[in-house]
């Protein structure tokens, strides 16, 4: 269960540094993806997990890919 957190908490830190890079505010990248800025929040900060379509959403408004994303948030 513990490692499983960790993936969520590792993915939204990686979704954080792609949206600073990116120039997006939490509410520009909510509306893109059509979440609030609360939710785009607790995915970076809390380890809320982001449904499948949702991180495909969030990858394409942050220009890079969900396998991006992903990886090396599991290990």
């Amino acid at each position: 269960m513990m490692r499983g957190y960790r993936l969520y908490q590792r993915l939204g830190a990686k979704i954080r540094t792609r949206r600073v890079r990116a120039g997006m505010t939490q509410q520009e990248l909510g509306d893109a993806c059509g979440l609030t800025r609360a939710s785009i929040s607790n995915i970076e900060t809390q380890g809320q997990k982001p449904m499948l379509h949702t991180l495909c959403l969030m990858a394409d408004a942050l220009d890079t890919t969900p396998e991006s994303l992903l990886k090396g948030a599991w290990s």
